[in-house]
């Protein structure tokens, strides 16, 4: 089944992989600052773009505007798995997608701050639903057939490691670049005069310029020819997001990594208020509470690096994921005299703690999903790659969707100002629920014959 292809080289590893920063910061952006800009705290200064009441018992604007950007994008999710595992395209069926899908996605992504009202209103939240479906859509056109290619272009356990650790700092440059960088331009542009609203937006911009970089960077090195086994699959669509999801490995691999990505949307959406909130201090404050959960993550790299290696990406993932649900539920005491600790020093522990889980999920799942896609070829004859990642991101999107339709209910419900903070306290013992959740799934994921059947494949067949 497999051509003969070359070994993808460390400097087109390195290209490759600034792909990873730049749909990072597209991420982290509307992750971090779109709830925040249309629905802030009144602490904040900022008007409320959006209502902010509860109707039909449990529904919110901002849940539902989010919960319709995630289904946009899932349902672009198994289609462009599907056009990319059967394009034929000349410059390569993964690459042409990142080449068209990466400028409108940044540039809707920045539209996205520039509602036409300055005061809560339908045509606002309307506004929101639109550029949010839209920056998700062309997100899905890069990403997918980005992560496909981890497949395609690692072809030993070791390589795919590496390879995956590379693209994980990667991902944490583009973490850091807006949740550090971010946050300290943000809070230095409003010092230069900017009202807060705008200096945001200024921020916006500037960011999804840098991202737009390193998305187009990531192109250079890739040579589907040269370096891919990249024969386009025949089966149709349903068929094959049909034999997808009845991979047994891919179905106990990704309830796992649902729940890891619930907990997280979680936390990053209520980052700001946790610090603004419970911690009483300025927004720019952020920067330097993320400063302690990402150079925790950097320093780990290397070490689950290795470690993953010697006693498997699973076990790696299972206690990730516990240790993420016990370093989530303390947020709920973040700023409360029962940690003992002065609040600013309980933010620095409880985030620096949670800098192991966050490196463990920006680096071992895609290896893991790599294994399952190789996994799935080998036993189907059919390499279906971008549709085994886009069956995972038709999940996730429903999931993230739910996650901040929740979240969205507990600000509503329970108050997300100084005065009335109950909804940002409890935030994070329900993202810590159900990752404890997640665990029984990664425990039941099949590595040894995952594993098992790779190395056989790769014994039999010369790289």
């Amino acid at each position: 089944m497999k051509k003969q292809v070359e070994k993808f080289p460390l400097w087109g590893q390195i290209l490759y992989s600034s792909g990873s920063g730049g749909f990072s910061i597209a991420d982290r952006i509307w992750v971090s600052f779109m709830l925040y800009f249309y629905l802030p705290p009144a602490e904040s200064g900022m008007p409320e773009l959006i209502s902010n009441n509860t109707f039909w018992g449990f529904l919110t604007v901002a849940g539902l505007v989010t919960v319709f950007g995630r289904i946009v994008d899932a349902v672009a999710d198994p289609l462009i798995g599907y056009w990319s595992d059967r394009s034929t395209a000349k410059m390569g069926r993964r690459k042409a997608f990142m080449v068209y899908g990466g400028l409108p996605m940044m540039v809707a992504l920045a539209l996205l701050f520039f509602p036409p009202s300055n005061e809560a209103s339908t045509l606002n939240a309307i506004y929101m639903a639109v550029m949010l479906g839209v920056t998700l859509f062309f997100f899905t056109v890069y990403v997918l057939p980005y992560l496909a290619l981890i497949a395609e272009l690692s072809h030993t356990e070791s390589e795919r490691i590496n390879l995956v650790t590379i693209q994980a700092l990667f991902n944490l440059v583009g973490v850091i670049v807006v949740m550090i960088l971010g946050y300290m331009l943000w809070g230095a542009l409003e010092k230069s005069g900017m009202d807060k609203a705008t200096a945001l937006k200024a921020t916006v911009l500037i960011l999804c310029g840098v991202g737009l970089i390193f998305c187009y960077i990531a192109v250079i090195p890739i040579d589907e020819k040269r370096f891919c086994d990249s024969t386009p699959s025949q089966i149709g669509l349903f068929q094959s997001l049909k034999e997808t999801l009845a991979n047994r490995a891919f179905i106990t691999y990704i309830i796992g990594t649902l729940a890891f990505w619930f907990g997280l949307n979680i936390i990053s959406q209520t980052a700001t208020y946790y610090v603004t909130v419970l911690l009483h201090r300025e927004e720019a404050f952020s920067g330097a509470v993320f400063g302690a959960v990402f150079g925790v993550a950097l320093i780990m790299f290397p070490i689950i690096n290795v470690v993953s290696k010697r006693i498997g990406k699973k076990a790696v993932m299972v206690m990730g994921l516990a240790l993420f649900a016990v370093t989530t539920g303390l947020l709920y005491l973040l700023g409360s005299e029962t940690l003992i600790l002065p609040p600013t020093t309980q933010a620095f522990v409880i985030f620096g703690i949670m800098g192991i889980p966050v490196s463990i999920l920006l680096l071992i799942p895609n290896a893991m999903l790599a294994d399952v896609a190789e996994y799935d070829a080998i036993l189907t004859g059919s390499r279906r790659e971008a549709m085994c990642f886009s069956a995972q991101g038709f999940l996730e999107k429903i999931n993230l969707g739910v996650s901040t339709m929740i979240l969205a209910f507990l600000f509503s419900q329970f108050g997300k100002d100084v005065a009335a903070p109950l909804g940002v306290q409890i935030s994070g013992p329900v993202a810590g629920i159900v990752c404890l959740l997640g665990v029984i799934g990664y425990a039941l994921y099949p590595e040894k014959k995952v594993q098992g059947v790779l190395e056989e494949h790769r014994k039999n067949t010369s790289v």
